[in-house]
C-alpha cells in the first residue's frame, strides 16, 4: 500500500479525526521534517476533497498540533471502505485538545507498530461503568487463540496517587464484577495506564526529546510511574496491568512496559 493510501487508512483506523502532528514522520531525523511529507500529503487530500478541516474554536497556537482533519466520504470510496465512513466533522473543545491528541498518537502508534494485528478502537465504551479512554479489540488470527482486549487510560496527572484512587480502584471493582456475574472471560483483559504529570507538553515530538529540559522532565514522569507501581500497585495481578510514561508512547512495542511488581516486559498481543 503506498503512503498516500496507508495514512487515510490509519486516518480511518483511529476513528476518522487527528491531526498533523499525530501523522507526524518516525523515521525522520527533525520535527520540521517529520511534518514535512505530512504536511503535503494534507495538502493534497484538501485539494481532492479527500479530507475536511474541522473549523477550530478560537484561534489555536499552532494549527500543526491543535487543528483537526476528518476523513470524507470521498476519502473512503478512495480507499475502499465507503462501508465503514460515518461523519466526524464536529467542532472540538480547545480545553481538551491536548487529551484528543494524546489518545490518537496512542492509538496510532499500535497501528504502525503492530502493522500485523487487527485492531478497531473505540472511545466510548463502558463496563460496569468503567469507561476507557480507549477500548482496543485485538482480533485474534488463530481459531483457538482468544480475542484480547486493551483497556487504555491516558493519565495526564499532578499526582500519582489519584491514578489509584480515582482510576485503580474502579477496575479492581470491575474485575470483582466480571467474576461474579461471569459476564466476561477476565483473561482476554488488560488495562494499559499510559500516565505524564501536567507540565508535560504531549504535543512534542520524539524528534524533541533529545533536549536537556525535555531529557531530565522523562526522567521525573519515569520516576513517578516507577513510584505509582512500586508503592500503589505492587499487590495488583501482573496479568492484568501495564504502566507506561506517555513519552514512550512510539515504543509501545518494546518490552518498557512496567508490571505491577516492577519488573519490565512487553504487550503479548
Amino acid at each position: 500500500m503506498n503512503n498516500r493510501k496507508q495514512l487515510l487508512n490509519h486516518l480511518l483506523d483511529i476513528g476518522g479525526v487527528g491531526t498533523l502532528n499525530n501523522f507526524y514522520s518516525p523515521s525522520a531525523k527533525t520535527h520540521k521534517g517529520g511534518l514535512l511529507f505530512t504536511r503535503k500529503l494534507f495538502k493534497s487530500y484538501l485539494k481532492d476533497g479527500l479530507i475536511n478541516k474541522i473549523e477550530p474554536i478560537g484561534k489555536p497556537a499552532n494549527k500543526a498540533r491543535e487543528v483537526f482533519y476528518c476523513l470524507t466520504k470521498k476519502g473512503a470510496d478512495y480507499i475502499g471502505r465507503s462501508d465503514e465512513y460515518r461523519y466526524k466533522k464536529y467542532q472540538r473543545s480547545p480545553y481538551n485538545i491536548m487529551h484528543e491528541s494524546m489518545k490518537f498518537d496512542v492509538a496510532l502508534a499500535f497501528l504502525r507498530l503492530f502493522p500485523n494485528k487487527k485492531f478497531t478502537f473505540r472511545y466510548d465504551a463502558s463496563l460496569y461503568g468503567v469507561r476507557p479512554d480507549i477500548l482496543i479489540r485485538v482480533e485474534s488470527t488463530q481459531p483457538k487463540v482468544l480475542t484480547r482486549f486493551l483497556l487504555v487510560e491516558i493519565e495526564r496527572k499532578k499526582t500519582i496517587d489519584r491514578i489509584f484512587n480515582e482510576k485503580i480502584k474502579r477496575y479492581e471493582e470491575m474485575f470483582q464484577a466480571i467474576v461474579q456475574k461471569k459476564s466476561h472471560n477476565i483473561s482476554q483483559f488488560i488495562v494499559l495506564f499510559v500516565y505524564t504529570d501536567i507540565w508535560w507538553d504531549p504535543f512534542l515530538r520524539p524528534q524533541e526529546y533529545n533536549i536537556p529540559s525535555v531529557i531530565n522532565h522523562i526522567d521525573c514522569v519515569n520516576g513517578l510511574i516507577k513510584n505509582l507501581v512500586t508503592h500503589y500497585c505492587k499487590y495488583l495481578s501482573t496479568e492484568r496491568y501495564r504502566f507506561l510514561g506517555f513519552h514512550n508512547f512510539y515504543r509501545l512495542h518494546e518490552p518498557i512496559w512496567l508490571m505491577p511488581q516492577g519488573n519490565r516486559g512487553s504487550l503479548i498481543l
